[in-house]
């Protein structure tokens, strides 16, 4: 891929050494520095979704040289968008949810998965309607539906004072427990939990005695009140009484364990939904 097929500044990104790896958004490059501002947005825009640098053929790797860095731009405009808050960027960068299925055998790839997450929550507020009507979307594959909750929990992490309408997204999409399948029950339910959402309780348990959550994912319902700091149903709060004293929602503090739990639950979602997919074709075969 010729250094001319972008424009300047942004075309620095085709062959830029630094931050190549997995790193917080505070060890980010700064991006700004090569010159790349808000005027710049719809370049990298093109270069983040740019399926050319997701697809280059090992012959072209090889006429660029082993240390070729073609691969990693879409990482670096991905950041540099989330370093501008570019909100025009929010679906195109939630078009790439997909590519996460090949994030546990492709370190870019990996790299990329979490940066979306820090990015659309760098952008913060305007992300969450479009995060929230993608996890309706039951049309989506349930792993790129719970990188959305994921993503959602994350901008409380970035922006404390969206909690309530972070908490708000989740539990409407919660509401329609009957529908989801439990596995996504229980990834809105353990985000629900990491942000401290008490108000959230009664529709929990409504879940629970329904029987639509899975319990490998989140425990059962008594896990699920001892993560609340609740011992017994009777010390559940009335619906109607707003949280207060202890049950303040809490800001969420971003760990690297923590990245690497949601990691985990992800790559648990799609797990489960490769092996419902080859059990269909098994029962579909016979």
């Amino acid at each position: 891929m010729p250094r001319n097929s972008y424009s300047s500044p942004v075309n620095q990104l085709l062959d830029y050494q630094p931050g190549t790896g997995q790193l917080s958004p505070d060890e980010w490059p700064d991006y700004q520095e090569l010159g790349i501002t808000a005027e710049d947005i719809p370049e990298l825009i093109r270069m983040a979704t740019d399926e050319d640098l997701y697809n280059i053929p090992d012959d072209e790797n090889d006429f660029f040289g082993e240390d070729s860095l073609l691969e990693y731009a879409p990482i670096h405009a991905v950041r540099a968008l989330g370093q501008l808050r570019a909100s025009s960027a929010i679906e195109p960068l939630i078009s790439l949810f997909p590519k996460m299925d090949d994030a546990f055998d492709n370190e870019v790839l990996f790299v990329l998965a979490e940066d979306l997450t820090d990015v659309l929550s760098l952008i913060g507020l305007s992300a969450i309607p479009a995060l929230a009507a993608y996890l309706a979307d039951d049309s989506h594959e349930e792993s790129w539906r719970v990188q959305a909750i994921v993503t959602i929990k994350r901008i409380t992490a970035v922006y404390p004072e969206h909690h309530a309408q972070c908490v708000a997204a989740l539990s409407f999409q919660l509401e329609s427990f009957e529908e989801n399948s439990p596995e996504l029950n229980a990834h809105i339910i353990w985000a629900l939990t990491d942000l401290n959402a008490i108000n959230s309780l009664p529709l929990i348990e409504q879940a629970f005695k329904a029987e639509c959550v899975d319990d490998e994912v989140v425990g059962d319902w008594d896990d699920v009140q001892k993560r609340f700091g609740l011992s017994s149903k009777k010390s559940q709060p009335p619906k109607s009484i707003a949280p207060t004293g202890s049950h303040q929602p809490a800001q969420e503090t971003v760990t690297k364990e923590k990245n690497e739990a949601d990691h985990e639950r992800q790559k648990k979602a799609q797990q489960k939904r490769e092996a419902r997919r080859q059990r269909n074709l098994k029962s579909n075969g016979s």
